[in-house]
């Protein structure tokens, strides 16, 4: 494979940014040709999001400028990125909930007659632009808020497609996805640049990106440490351009459970009214249990129906022995239960207030003295959680949205461990981070483990609660389908029960069941 030449249908010269002290890309000349994907990467703060964004329109550069196809240019706003061809998909979705995936797809582009839209016109675009992507489950008239995030990502693509963009810029694209669905997001990369496109993948997921990526431009601390052929290139060769040195995720056996270790968390035949159910599991003091499945198995659906976010229709939950009865938020923290949820920036931090004061939410009132809150014990406490979460901050007052997704990520933590819980339910641990802070993550709940939290861990990485779970529990279609101890399953075997009877059930729906 060699490098493209020729005038680069985009170019970047002497590319800066800065926020108040903090610079945060340094002088970037890069180039980038029609027809081949490009993989970014780097750690969280590396700069990669703040370069997308600068090409696309949602934010100005310093320093340094943009060309495309040799001539230079300047974007005041997204619009103006649009115009000339650019498109961004990014991890915050931009959609609108309660409009359907057509109105969002062709959003600026429909075709009325004193204000009426023509629908069968609309649906008829809709339809050829779906099967031209390959996302054959999208309905035209479905309502967005109803979808899966991965149903509201392809919604994302397809909208990119209308505008026919010449540049198609995906931030952390397969985050969300399943097993399968990433396989169809990449084969249909490599479709828009057979068809002449310039894709930039910016993702966590190296072996995504190898499998794809004709070049690869890697930053650290806002420079380039490598930019070339992906070719040859290794997910421990990128690991040691991202961070300047060796990151080992070695996956030990996790330390041995005491035989008389109590059950923390107790779900019997848990049911919920959407059917999912029932489900029944166990997990001991200090054990580490994973739940693996594609996704709309009902991994996430479970966890929140034990937290009491959801409804339950059946089924019995306890902890330590004493039933959790009419299930909620505030009753399962009273009975020691915790949850960092899959979505940090939707539920599970408020990004505009500080590492203190989403650290000591759950926990505020043991700060407080008749309805006064006493600052240095809660600041103290925050400080000294803080520092063993290993939280990167300028200060505990610094506001959250401020920090890389590693130390949202860790803030989470954080805020739960600082409730002393008994049972932790951690939902996608390292979602949108960087390969350095998951390997911190991955020691920070193997140590909340050796303290005797039962930890019930919700993965899309088989890689990840294959690795760190002391049983794994395999979830299809709402149901228990398959358990593993430590190291008895290879990833192909926890694929195929995941998938299980998927395929013959889809045969047999076609079939009318003979």
């Amino acid at each position: 494979m060699t490098t493209a030449v020729g005038t680069p249908l985009v170019a970047v010269e002497g590319l800066g940014k800065a926020y108040v002290r903090n610079t945060v890309l340094h002088d970037l000349d890069l180039s980038f040709h029609a027809g081949r994907v490009y993989g970014l990467m780097g750690e969280n703060g590396a700069g990669k999001s703040t370069f997308a964004n600068i090409l696309s329109g949602l934010t100005h550069a310093d320093s340094g400028r943009i060309l495309i196809d040799g001539e230079p240019q300047s974007f005041k706003a997204p619009k103006d990125a649009l115009d000339k061809g650019i498109a961004i998909i990014t991890q915050e979705q931009s959609l609108a909930l309660d409009r359907s995936c057509a109105e969002n797809v062709f959003f600026g582009q429909l075709d009325s007659r004193l204000g009426f839209v023509n629908q069968r016109a609309l649906r008829r675009r809709f339809d050829e632009l779906r099967d031209e992507a390959g996302f054959a489950e999208l309905r035209a008239d479905a309502i967005v808020r109803g979808l899966s995030q991965a149903k509201r990502q392809q919604v994302e693509i397809m909208r990119a497609l209308a505008r026919d963009a010449r540049v198609v810029i995906m931030d952390e694209p397969t985050a969300i996805l399943s097993i399968a669905e990433t396989r169809g997001l990449l084969d249909l990369i490599r479709r828009l640049a057979a068809d002449g496109r310039l894709v930039l993948l910016i993702s966590h997921f190296l072996e995504d990106v190898l499998a794809v990526a004709d070049e690869v431009v890697v930053l650290r601390d806002g420079g380039v440490t490598f930019a070339g052929p992906a070719e040859g290139q290794t997910p421990r060769s990128l690991t040691r351009y991202m961070v300047g040195r060796e990151v080992e995720i070695d996956h030990q056996r996790p330390a041995e459970i005491p035989a008389d270790a109590p059950v923390r968390l107790e779900v019997s035949r848990l049911t919920r009214p959407d059917g999912v159910g029932p489900v029944s599991f166990s997990v001991r003091a200090g054990e580490i249990v994973g739940l693996a499945g594609l996704i709309g198995a009902g991994r996430s659906e479970i966890a929140r129906a034990v937290f009491g976010l959801d409804q339950i229709s059946g089924g019995y939950i306890a902890v330590d022995g004493v039933e959790l009865r009419q299930p909620s938020p505030r009753r399962a923290i009273r009975h020691g239960l915790a949850l960092v949820s899959e979505d940090r920036k939707r539920d599970g931090l408020s990004l505009v207030h500080s590492v203190r004061e989403n650290s000591s939410l759950v926990v505020r009132r043991t700060f407080s003295k008749l309805w006064f809150r006493t600052a240095r014990p809660e600041k103290a406490a925050v400080r000294e959680q803080s520092e063993q979460m290993s939280v990167k901050a300028r200060s505990i007052e610094q506001t959250v949205w401020q920090l890389s997704g590693g130390n949202q990520q860790k803030v989470m933590f954080t805020k739960w461990v600082m409730s002393k819980p008994k049972v932790l339910i951690v939902d996608e641990p390292t979602r949108g981070v960087d390969v350095g802070a998951k390997a911190q993550i991955y020691r920070i709940i193997q140590d909340l483990a050796a303290e005797g939290i039962a930890v019930l861990v919700i993965s899309s990485e088989i890689e990840e609660v294959m690795g760190l779970s002391h049983r794994l529990l395999v979830m299809r279609r709402g149901q228990m389908v398959r358990e593993f101890a430590w190291g008895e399953a290879s990833r192909t075997e926890v694929i195929e029960a995941a998938f299980g009877d998927y395929r013959e059930d889809k045969a047999e729906e076609a079939t009318g069941g003979k």
